[in-house]
């Protein structure tokens, strides 16, 4: 057993430059240390999943993003904008089916205020108090904040009075060579981190994502996932970390060449590794796909996320994916792990056993 290997069997924290060279392992050997970190993370066998909706409420957005589909010039999706009564349609549809989380998300349009976020917040918690509201993102809360000089704190503990519960810690990629070059009109890495440290001082939760496969090194990869480790141990407020690779049909990347299913259990193992202080790592069916992410429970990962999840931005770039509670119980079994359904806060509602 090399120097590495017992590092990571004794719980050890690893370096940058220890996790890059995770990516020339094998594939079993990777998984099968990745799966012991996560037994040391989450000991029992369960793997939870959230009755939730997206509710996309615009696509009228300002950054522009190179790697998205789904933006009004991107020219696959019309511009539209959901009226509250449509919004508020959908949220009764959810409670309808037992849901118990909405993620509002829009894009950075360039006439919503600070206002036009908490009216927003207020009439849907008026009508439905029972929902948690996992919704905006980052970005937003930048663009908010320039847009009316006014700090993050300010913008997030006004959305927090106005119902808010808990946000997405959306990130793409926190590498600043990779963000000039693909959306240098969003926020920067050090305002991503500026808006956790502001959600933390608000006593607010998020999480942590990662887009990869925009021309990023595996150096890069790691810059990335050391950015949340260092994030999280200063704030302690990222609930889960979720990967996704990014995909590049109809955005205007589409000369990139898609990473493939072995980019993503990679990713999902070394980020267990490396991120020894983050509780749950999500296996991203909707954009992987059900079998690899069932693939993805045994090297690391121990949540599914969301199943009622009306999502249509990844639906843009032509992927789509969809699953029932009764599939996502059967694959979690199959897996060998024990479905629960769980709230916005990771805590069990109900077990399938």
């Amino acid at each position: 057993m090399n120097e590495l290997t017992k590092k990571i069997y004794s719980n050890q924290r690893l370096t940058p430059e220890e996790a890059v060279t995770l990516f020339d392992w094998n594939l079993i050997e990777l998984g099968r240390a990745a799966d012991y970190r996560r037994k040391l993370a989450t000991p029992g066998p369960e793997v939870g999943f959230v009755l939730d909706r997206i509710i996309n409420y615009t696509n009228i957005c300002q950054a522009g993003c190179l790697f998205c589909a789904y933006h009004a010039r991107g020219g696959i999706v019309a511009p539209y904008e959901l009226s509250i009564d449509e919004i508020l349609r959908k949220v009764e549809e959810l409670v309808a089916a037992g849901g118990t989380q909405v993620m509002l998300q829009g894009g950075l349009h360039p006439h919503y205020t600070l206002d036009t976020y908490t009216s927003l917040l207020r009439i849907i918690k008026k009508r439905y108090p029972e929902i948690y509201l996992h919704s905006f993102s980052p970005a937003e809360v930048v663009n908010i904040a320039l847009n009316a000089n006014m700090t993050f704190h300010r913008v997030i503990s006004a959305l927090k009075e106005a119902g808010l519960d808990s946000m997405p810690g959306a990130s793409d990629l926190l590498v600043d060579r990779i963000r000039q070059k693909v959306s240098p009109n969003k926020m920067t890495t050090a305002q991503w981190q500026e808006v956790m440290r502001a959600l933390q001082r608000n006593g607010m939760h998020s999480t942590a994502t990662m887009t990869y496969g925009m021309g990023e090194t595996p150096q890069e990869r790691i810059q990335h996932l050391a950015v949340i480790r260092q994030t999280q141990d200063e704030t302690g407020i990222l609930k889960a970390f979720i990967p996704w690779s990014f995909s590049p049909h109809g955005t205007r990347m589409e000369e990139v060449i898609p990473a493939t299913g072995m980019d993503y259990l990679k990713i999902v193992a070394i980020a267990r590794i490396f991120l020894d202080n983050i509780q749950y790592i999500q296996a991203g069916w909707l954009t992987e796909g059900l079998d690899l992410a069932q693939v993805a429970l045994t090297m690391g990962a121990n949540d599914m996320g969301g199943i009622l999840t009306e999502e249509v931005v990844v639906k843009a770039t032509g992927i789509q994916t969809e699953t029932t509670l009764q599939q996502m119980v059967q694959i979690i079994k199959n897996a060998g792990r024990t479905p629960v359904q769980r709230d916005s806060l990771y805590r069990v509602i109900r077990s399938y056993h």
